[in-house]
C-alpha cells in the first residue's frame, strides 16, 4: 500500500482482503499489471466493484496510449528495477507507476449516474400469512418505499428517471436512475436488505468499458455530424429510433430501464439529435427531460397516434427501401413511428430549405441549415446564421486582411447584396406564408367536407349492408317460422291421432320390412303393414299366425290374387294400401280408422271365401260332368261289345 509515493505496507493478501483494505483506507486506486487477474471478465469486474460502498479506480499500468507493454520493460526504462520481478516487487512497481501517472484507468461505470432498485427481499418469509395477504403486504411496502425515495429526490432537487412495474396491490419493483454520484446519495437513500423488501444503491455500468490514460484525457475521434430525429417510447422497456434529416434509419433499439443518460450516450455514438419526438400527446415527462438534456426540439402529435396509424407508418417506411433493421417489439415500432411522424411533419420545410440554398448558389453546409430549420428556426434565419458562420471571416481574419481594401469592398458589397436579397426574399416569404395560410385553411375546409362525405358514404354503405343483413335474417326467420308451424301442425295432428287411438277410433299398425325381420308381433293387434312378401314366407305363416294371432297383412305393394288366396286359406286377409287407405303415417307406424280396417278385413275374407266356394263348385261340377262323359263312353263301349 502506497501513500504519497511511499510504501507503507506490503505483503501477500487474498482478493477479498485486498478489497477490504481498499474499503477501509478509502484507496484512490488499485494498480495491477493485468485487470483480468482480479476477475475473468469485465462483467465480473463490474459486479465485484459494484458491491463496494467505496469504489477505487482500477488502473492497469501496462497500457499506455492504447498499447500494452511488459511490466519489467517499463520498470527498467523508468529506473524502477530490472530483470524478472518477484510478485512483491511487481506489486510495488505497479503502485509506483500508478503514482507517476503511468498506465490507463479501466472505466467500468458512468461517472455521474446511480441506480436505486426497490424490489422484493431475496429470501421472503411468508410466516403465518395467507399468500394473497403476504403479497399485498410486500407490494404495498415497495410502493411506500418508492414514494419515499421519490419525495427525497424531489426535495433535494436531484434529477432522476423512474421506472415502475405495477401489480395488483401496489408495485412489484421500481428503479431510479439518479443523475448524481453514488457518494452524494450516502445518507440520503439508505440501502435496505431484509426478508420483505430490499433497496440497492448501485453504480451504473458502462455499455462499453474503456481504458483512459492517466496522463491526459482520452481523445475523441472526430466525425462528420449526422443530425438526427429521435423517436422515444418511454417505459420500463424503452424504445429508441433515430432517423436522419434525409429519412435514413440509423438506430432502432429497445432496452429495459434505460435512463436518459444512457440514451444520450447511445445517441452520441450515432449523431447529433436535433429533434426528440413522441407518439403521444401530451408528451411524457421522460421525453421532455430528454429533449432538454439533448438541447433538442420536442415534437408531439396533436393527438396520440393510434396503433393502426403507427403500424401503417412503420410498414410503409420499412417496405419502401431495404433496411438493415428489423422491428423486434412494440416499443421499437412506437419509437420509429414517432420519429417518422416528426420527419413527415418537417420534410416540407427541409425540402424548401434545400431548394432555397441551391437557388442562392451558396457554398454553405446544407445539413447545418436543415438542423436549424428542424429545431424551429425560420428558413431564412437559418440560412443567415450558417452563412455568417461560413462566409463572414472572424475578427482575427478581418484584422489580418484589413490592409486589403479591395477584398473588404468586395465583401461589403456582397453583404449588401445579400441583405437586399434577404429583404426581397423576406417580403416574398411573408406573402408566401400568407398564401400558405389561406391554402391551409382551404385544405382544412376541404378535408372537413371530405370527412363529412366519407362519413355519409360510409354511413350509407353501413345502412345498405344492415338492410341486406336484416332482409336475410327476415327470410331466415320466415323459413324458421314456416318450419315451426309445420312442426306445430304435425304435432297437433299426431296428438289428435293419439287421442283418437286412445278412444279406439283409430288403430296404430306397425310396419316391418319382411316377416323374418319381425321379432315380435304380439303387440300389433293382429294387423301388420309389410314391405315385402316372399314365397318362402308361406312355409312359416301358420306358425306365425298361431303364435301372434295374425288377422291381416297390409302389403305396401299390389299383391297377387294367388298369394291373397293362399293367405286366405290361413284365415289371414292380405290387403293393399289401395284397398285400405291410411289416415296418416308416423315413421314406421300407420294409422287406420278402426271401422274401415275391420270392414276391409271382413270384406276381403268374405270375397276370398266366396271366390273359393265358386272355384270349389266349379271344380265339383267339372268333375261330375267329366264323370258323366266318361260313364257314357264306357256304357257305349260295353254295348258295342255285347252286340258282337
Amino acid at each position: 500500500m502506497m501513500v504519497d509515493g511511499t510504501i507503507k505496507e506490503k505483503g501477500a493478501v487474498s482478493l477479498s482482503e485486498l478489497l477490504a483494505i481498499a474499503q477501509r483506507t478509502r484507496a484512490d486506486a488499485i494498480a495491477v499489471d493485468n485487470v483480468y487477474e482480479l476477475a475473468p471478465s469485465l462483467e465480473e469486474l463490474q459486479r465485484m466493484l459494484n458491491s463496494l460502498t467505496h469504489t477505487p479506480k482500477l488502473v492497469q499500468v501496462t497500457i499506455i496510449g492504447g498499447k500494452m507493454y511488459q511490466l519489467s520493460s517499463l520498470a527498467a526504462s523508468l529506473g524502477l528495477g530490472g530483470g524478472k520481478l518477484s510478485p512483491e516487487r511487481a506489486a510495488e512497481t505497479c503502485a509506483q507507476l500508478c503514482f507517476m501517472g503511468v498506465g490507463s484507468e479501466l472505466v467500468l461505470f458512468e461517472s455521474n449516474e446511480t441506480r436505486v432498485i426497490v424490489s422484493k427481499g431475496r429470501q421472503p418469509v411468508q410466516g403465518g400469512m395467507s399468500v394473497e395477504r403476504y403479497k399485498r403486504n410486500i407490494e404495498s411496502r415497495i410502493l411506500i418505499k418508492t414514494k419515499e425515495i421519490k419525495n427525497i429526490l424531489d426535495s433535494k432537487k436531484i434529477d432522476y428517471d423512474m421506472f415502475v412495474t405495477k401489480s395488483s396491490y401496489g408495485l412489484e419493483r421500481s428503479v431510479f436512475i439518479v443523475y448524481a454520484p453514488r457518494d452524494e446519495l450516502f445518507g440520503v437513500i439508505k440501502p435496505i436488505h431484509d426478508h420483505d423488501i430490499q433497496v440497492r444503491v448501485e453504480l451504473v455500468e458502462k455499455r462499453e468499458p474503456t481504458f483512459n490514460p492517466l496522463a491526459s484525457r482520452p481523445k475523441k475521434n472526430r466525425r462528420i455530424t449526422v443530425h438526427l430525429i429521435v423517436g422515444v417510447d418511454p417505459g420500463v422497456t424503452t424504445g429508441i429510433a433515430a432517423v436522419t434529416l434525409d429519412g435514413e434509419l440509423k438506430l432502432l433499439i429497445s432496452g429495459k430501464e434505460l435512463g436518459r443518460g444512457q440514451v444520450v450516450r447511445i445517441l452520441s455514438e450515432v449523431g447529433s439529435p436535433v429533434v426528440v419526438a413522441t407518439d403521444t400527446s401530451p408528451p411524457p415527462e421522460y421525453v421532455k427531460k430528454l429533449a432538454t438534456m439533448l438541447n433538442a426540439t420536442l415534437v408531439a402529435p396533436q393527438r396520440p397516434l393510434t396503433v393502426e396509424e403507427k403500424r401503417r407508418l412503420v410498414s410503409d417506411f420499412m417496405g419502401a427501401t431495404p433496411q438493415n433493421f428489423k422491428v423486434k417489439d412494440a416499443h421499437q415500432r412506437d419509437a420509429l413511428a414517432a420519429a417518422l411522424n416528426a420527419y413527415l411533419q418537417l420534410r416540407p420545410k427541409l425540402v424548401e430549405a434545400r431548394e432555397k440554398v441551391y437557388r442562392l448558389g451558396l457554398d454553405i453546409p446544407l445539413e447545418d441549415v436543415e438542423a436549424l430549420v428542424a429545431k424551429g428556426s425560420a428558413i431564412w434565419d437559418a440560412i443567415r446564421q450558417v452563412s455568417r458562420t461560413c462566409l463572414v471571416p472572424g475578427h482575427e481574419q478581418l484584422a489580418q486582411k484589413a490592409s486589403i481594401k479591395t477584398e473588404t469592398f468586395y465583401l461589403d458589397n456582397l453583404l449588401n447584396r445579400l441583405n437586399e436579397a434577404y429583404k426581397r426574399i423576406q417580403k416574398l416569404e411573408n406573402e408566401k406564408e400568407s398564401l400558405l395560410e389561406k391554402i391551409r385553411i382551404l385544405e382544412e375546409q376541404y378535408s372537413r367536407i371530405l370527412n363529412i362525405q366519407n362519413y355519409e358514404l360510409k354511413k350509407d354503405k353501413e345502412i345498405e349492408s344492415l338492410k341486406i343483413k336484416i332482409n336475410m335474417l327476415l327470410k331466415e326467420n320466415n323459413l324458421l317460422e314456416e318450419e315451426l308451424n309445420k312442426i306445430k301442425n304435425r304435432l297437433n295432428v299426431i296428438e289428435n291421432l293419439i287421442a283418437k287411438a286412445a278412444f279406439g277410433e283409430f288403430v296404430l299398425v306397425t310396419r316391418v320390412g319382411s316377416l323374418d325381420l319381425a321379432s315380435d308381433l304380439s303387440r300389433t293387434g293382429g294387423v301388420v303393414v309389410i314391405g315385402a312378401l316372399r314365397p318362402d314366407d308361406l312355409k312359416h305363416l301358420r306358425e306365425i299366425r298361431n303364435k301372434f294371432k295374425l288377422k291381416a297383412l297390409i302389403y305396401e305393394q299390389n299383391p297377387s290374387e294367388a298369394f291373397a288366396a293362399d293367405l286366405a286359406s290361413f284365415d289371414i286377409a292380405l290387403l293393399s294400401l289401395d284397398e285400405i287407405r291410411p289416415v296418416d303415417r308416423v315413421r314406421d307406424v300407420y294409422v287406420f280408422k278402426r271401422d274401415e280396417l275391420e270392414k276391409a278385413i271382413v270384406e276381403k275374407l268374405q270375397k276370398l271365401e266366396k271366390e273359393s266356394r265358386e272355384r270349389t263348385r266349379k271344380t265339383f261340377k267339372d268333375l261330375v260332368e267329366s264323370y258323366r262323359i266318361d260313364r257314357a263312353r264306357l256304357i257305349k263301349a260295353e254295348g258295342e261289345v255285347a252286340k258282337q
